[in-house]
This record gives structure tokens, sequence and C-alpha cells, in this order.
């Protein structure tokens, strides 16, 4: 089950958001089943004494997932030019800026982190998190 649709996932920032995580959660192989009872468990949620939540503000989703930002200005929506990347961590930096100045002079730093390694020709491309070859790490910002 994926609600992802009922919502744009940009409307809402962090500090309105809430990210639950199940682990070694039985979750049905069968598209039927697993829909029912992920719609069951949304249902359980809403009914929560205290939950003020409409069941279409819900997204239930069953994978792992990563996410991911525009490659647009966060002040003014323009271009950003990406430049002088070093290696770090389990990614790179890489120094950003507006293409729009003198308009806009945001200046910042890209993140990029490693979320999945792929393997094989182009025509089948295998994802190594897909595949349960490497688990991911999840942390909060």
């Amino acid at each position: 089950m994926d609600d992802s649709t009922d919502r744009d996932s940009t409307e809402t920032t962090t500090e309105e958001r809430v990210t639950i995580t199940l682990y070694g959660y039985p979750v049905p192989t069968d598209d039927i089943e697993r829909n029912q009872e992920l719609g069951a468990f949304k249902e359980a949620l809403t009914a929560m004494p205290g939950v003020s939540i409409h069941p279409r503000d819900i997204a239930i989703t069953v994978g792992h997932h990563y996410v991911q930002i525009g490659d647009d200005c966060p002040r003014c929506g323009g271009t950003l030019e990406l430049r002088e990347y070093s290696y770090c961590d389990n990614g790179a930096v890489a120094e950003a800026n507006c293409a729009h100045a003198p308009d806009c002079e945001w200046r910042g730093r890209a993140i990029y982190r490693m979320i999945d390694l792929e393997s094989g020709p182009a025509t089948d491309v295998k994802s190594a998190v897909a595949n349960g070859d490497m688990t991911p790490s999840y942390y909060s910002y």
C-alpha cells in the first residue's frame, strides 16, 4: 500500500512530520492481504485516543526508501550551480550558489550521501538495497 499520492510530500516541513519504522513486522506478500492489513493499521492509528489526524494524511509504504530534495535554489527557486566536489565520509560535498546573481546571492553546500549501489548492465541494473544485499541506515536531521 502506498498512499504517498494522497499528498504532495513537499507540502510539510520536518517539524510537521512523524516517521514510524516497524522492524520485523510480518507484511503479507499478497497485494490484497497487504493492502487490507496496512489499511487496518492506518485505521488503528487514526482511532488512537488523543490523535487527531485524517487518514489521507497518513502514508504507509513498505520496504526501504530514500529521500531527495530538488536541485533548485532554496531562496528563489532558480538554478543552482554546483562546483568543487570533494569526497567526505559516505558521500561528497559540493560548493553551491544560485545562478541568479546578483538578484539572489544564496550560497551554501550540497551534501551527497550514498543511498544504494547498483551493478549489472544498463539494461538489467541490480540494486543492492532492493535485493537485500545491503541494509540502509536511517538518521534524523
